[in-house]
């Protein structure tokens, strides 16, 4: 993700927010921070707000909401130097994919949106920058998972011979998450019990997610949404599967002090054998693109599957799940139970060798299509492969976080 700069702010709020007329002054409120050797301005926590304010519980902009909305443009702002440093790029027909999608989404070609960033005295090369950097971050963490989150042979023997791979690879919880990182400046230890000791109901956790955790998910209450049990860090499965809940902590790791809530839970009945063979391609809702955008890039690449574009090609180019992409957006064999709801309703009504048509969970806009189908016992290969996903999909949490730790320290930071 990005930062977001003044003039690309009033851009968003007017083209995509054109009832915030007030926020499109043009008046500097002054400087909040700088990180590294980037600006961010009080004006863009404003409009920042104004972009994610449907999704914010309350929809206000109190001092806690704007500490997060702070820390997650710190965040992104490092994230997209580093990229920069690595030399990673973003080739020219994923940006000009991405900003006809933007266009589109706002009812205009290419032409009427230069014209409207002309109209707001925005310069279109500036424009293009804001939405590469967003392409820009999705590629960094994918480099970053690849790596950092090694998987060795002992480590898959021993998860297959452990009671989790057995008990819960069929497991899936919602959770909501609270983070207290770590600092040499307060006691977090009694900060984060004096949160447990403040929470009795779902809509109090949200509320201290809101305006304490120093998790990406504080500004959706903490919602984290439905995960497979056995892919989650193993000091979570082990509280998880110590206590009812629906509260679980503290839990104290490498990052700092955790609270869960654990909003459902489902436990597949039977011995579910039947296989299916998947590819998907997933786009998510970002800064940059609204669901409505969204829903638009996921149809064009649709249509593009329709005329004979290559499914692997395009979740290698334009694919949100990170994991994936990387294999051409092959999910390889899914059990029933593995997947969120909407997922396997399209992928079990959809027929061998076709494509789905787009449709959405709580991660996006997906298409996905089916290569094949089984029910016998899955193979010894399949079984390690399957056993890798989980070890590193358990992994990846702990790896995003200590690395984002990392370009902390190390960056400067001055917070005004």
């Amino acid at each position: 993700m990005n930062i977001i700069n003044k003039s690309i702010s009033i851009l968003l709020i007017a083209l995509v927010l054109p009832n915030v007329q007030a926020l499109a002054a043009t008046k500097i409120d002054g400087l909040v921070a700088i990180i590294d050797n980037h600006p961010i301005l009080e004006s863009d926590i404003r409009t920042r707000f104004q972009i994610i304010k449907d999704r914010v519980p309350g929809g206000v902009l109190t001092g806690e909401v704007r500490k997060q909305i702070l820390n997650q443009m710190i965040d992104e702002s490092l994230q997209v130097n580093y990229a920069n440093r690595l030399g990673i790029r973003v080739n020219d027909q994923e940006l000009n994919n991405a900003v006809l999608d933007v266009a589109k989404g706002l009812n205009t070609n290419l032409a009427g949106l230069k014209s409207a960033l002309a109209k707001q005295g925005i310069e279109y090369e500036r424009y293009l920058e804001q939405i590469k950097n967003e392409i820009l971050t999705g590629k960094l963490k994918a480099q970053i998972l690849r790596q950092r989150a090694a998987i060795t042979e002992q480590e898959i023997n021993d998860f297959l011979n452990s009671k989790e791979a057995l008990a819960n690879n069929k497991d899936q919880v919602h959770l909501r998450h609270i983070l207290l990182r770590k600092s040499p400046t307060k006691d977090i230890k009694q900060q984060i019990t004096q949160i447990k000791n403040s929470i009795q109901t779902e809509q109090d956790f949200i509320k201290q997610a809101t305006e304490s955790s120093e998790d990406s998910s504080a500004l959706k209450g903490g919602d984290i949404g439905w995960r497979p049990l056995n892919q989650l860090p193993s000091l979570f499965i082990q509280v998880l599967q110590s206590d009812e809940g629906p509260l679980f902590g503290p839990i104290e790791s490498n990052a700092g002090q955790h609270l869960l809530w654990l909003v459902d839970k489902k436990v597949p009945d039977g011995n579910f054998q039947q296989q299916t063979k998947v590819r998907h391609i997933l786009l998510s809702e970002s800064v940059i693109r609204n669901n409505a955008q969204t829903k638009i890039a996921a149809e064009r690449i649709y249509q593009r599957l329709l005329n004979g574009a290559d499914f692997a090609a395009l979740a290698k180019e334009f694919s949100d799940d990170s994991g994936s992409a990387l294999r051409g957006g092959d999910l390889n064999w899914v059990t029933l139970g593995q997947m969120v709801p909407e997922f396997e309703k399209t992928m079990q009504a959809t027929k061998i060798g076709q494509l789905s048509k787009p449709f959405k969970s709580q991660f996006g806009w997906h298409i996905l299509r089916v290569d094949d189908r089984r029910s016998e016992d899955i193979s010894d290969a399949i079984k390690r492969a399957n056993a890798e996903r989980t070890l590193i999909g358990q992994k990846q949490y702990t790896i995003l976080d200590q690395w984002l730790s990392e370009l902390k320290s190390q960056a400067f930071i001055d917070i005004k």
